[in-house]
């Protein structure tokens, strides 16, 4: 049994990074001390929590980020709307405004005053963190990469704009890179030289109910964001619609978009043909009212939402990006179109419309994907994976 602590920025909202690692962590905490610890404060923000299962052997640790200054706040606007420069003064701001010594020091003392073994940091912000303190602390590291090479590091919108050789570093530390899909690890070889190996995010929950093929909604689920392509999916509905009035589009999720979004329906005269929910906890019953999934994201790492869309038998329209390659081939599990050819989407979302029969023959096909996806066969490459980091064996 090894003791292992997760780090993670949120843990109790809802989101599919949040979903994956409650699925792990409860199947890892069968055999090991699994602590994870969250930057959230539910009691500060009202006690609102996701209704994932969580085991009860689950330690969970709320802790405190960065202490905001009138300084601190003004650099991150700055670096969010212009991404700042590389240059070594923006750099050096940077790293006090994210990661002063206050942070890495109050860090190192809990990671080695726990005696933990291994610590497993979810996404970039938290690679950094064990990266910069990797040296002062005793326990072994893997990050668990759960965005695409572009999410982290597109020049206008990635997280990590203008910090690729911080990242790059910081990995470099870690014992194990973890990234969801082949397309990634071989843009980390190839832009950052670094080894990174693949493992795939498991469904999210199984479900007796599935999705009836007759319902005319188009149905999409996640956060309300620029790069989720919500923007782009409500343009091919205004399309689509105009030869199919009996069809609506329900977007399952918010974000700072959500008000952009439902001005945009309004204006095209959609705002009843046109629903986007806001965050809520209910979404299986959600996916339940449609009988097609839409995929329009600029970029993924490795889409939840899909595996749950999947695993309500609803047949998947999604752009051609590679986060999708091992989830939905075409003409089996649904349709891949070129990546932000809005005409084929509508070409996509006219076909199946108007074919129920074909939309129950790919429903059938998406549920015997989501099949090979359970949480327990994913669990077993993470604790083998776990074993060899803890043995300090090479993977081959």
């Amino acid at each position: 049994m090894a003791k292992i602590g997760f780090i993670v920025s949120s843990l109790f909202a809802c989101g599919g990074e949040e979903r994956v690692v409650a699925l792990i962590a409860n199947e890892l905490s069968s055999y090991h001390d699994i602590t994870i610890y969250t930057y959230e404060n539910r009691r500060a923000e009202g006690g609102r929590r996701n209704d994932y299962y969580l085991s009860d052997r689950i330690r969970v640790e709320e802790v405190t980020g960065v202490k905001e200054t009138f300084i601190r706040h003004g650099i991150k606007l700055l670096y969010h709307f212009t991404g700042m420069t590389s240059g070594r003064i923006s750099q050096y701001l940077l790293r006090q405004t994210f990661y002063p010594e206050e942070h890495l020091n109050e860090w190192t003392e809990r990671i080695n005053r726990e005696k933990f073994d291994l610590m497993i940091a979810v996404s970039g912000a938290q690679t950094i963190l064990l990266g910069y303190i990797k040296d002062k602390i005793k326990a072994k590291c893997i990050s668990w990469e759960h965005s695409s090479f572009e999410g982290y590091f597109d020049r206008k919108t990635g997280y990590y704009r203008n910090r690729m050789e911080v990242y790059r570093k910081c990995a470099a530390q870690m014992e194990r890179i973890v990234v969801l899909n082949q397309d990634i690890a071989d843009k980390y070889a190839a832009r950052l030289g670094l080894h990174a190996m693949v493992i795939p995010n498991p469904k999210s929950f199984s479900s007796k109910e599935k999705a009836d093929a007759s319902a005319k909604c188009f149905v999409t689920c996640g956060r309300v964001e620029r790069e989720k392509g919500y923007d782009d999916l409500i343009e091919a509905f205004t399309q689509f619609y105009d030869k199919n009035r009996d069809w609506r589009l329900l977007i399952i999720g918010g974000g700072s978009m959500e008000a952009k979004l439902r001005e945009m329906a309004a204006g095209k005269n959609l705002k009843d043909q046109i629903e986007i929910t806001g965050y809520i906890h209910e979404v299986k019953e959600n996916l339940l009212k449609g009988s097609i999934f839409m995929m329009t994201s600029r970029w993924e790492g490795f889409p939840m939402t899909v595996t749950e869309a999947l695993e309500m038998g609803l047949p998947v329209i999604a752009y051609d990006i590679p986060a999708m390659q091992p989830l939905v081939t075409d003409g089996i599990e649904g349709k891949i179109v070129p990546a932000f050819r809005r005409d084929k989407l509508v070409e996509a979302m006219e076909e199946l419309a108007a074919d129920p029969d074909l939309r129950r023959r790919m429903a059938e096909n998406a549920m015997a994907k989501a099949e090979t996806l359970q949480p327990e066969e994913i669990a077993k490459r993470w604790t083998a994976l776990i074993e060899t980091v803890e043995g300090d064996k090479e993977i081959c």
